[in-house]
């Protein structure tokens, strides 16, 4: 490779990430450029700094991932 990108290939990082339907924290920039600590990012799931998600993996956790992404889950049979 030669280092340059492919037409209508972003090398913006945050592009990218939306692309790939990453959402980030309204903190993030602030963060990123040193003011805040990190317990003071919100969360993107939970919306609280520090983070009061349910832990990774529970149902809690996935419906809030699930909002986020304007995603249902069916019942299942």
């Amino acid at each position: 490779m030669n280092g340059t990108p492919r037409p209508g290939v972003s090398r913006d990082p945050a592009a990218v990430l939306a692309a790939l339907g990453a959402v980030r924290s309204p903190d993030s920039g602030a963060y990123a450029s040193g003011q805040p600590g990190a317990s003071a990012v919100r969360c993107v799931l939970c919306g609280h700094a520090p983070c009061d998600c349910p832990p990774f993996g529970t149902p809690g956790y996935f419906a809030l991932a699930d909002r986020l992404h304007g995603r249902t889950r069916g019942g299942g049979a």
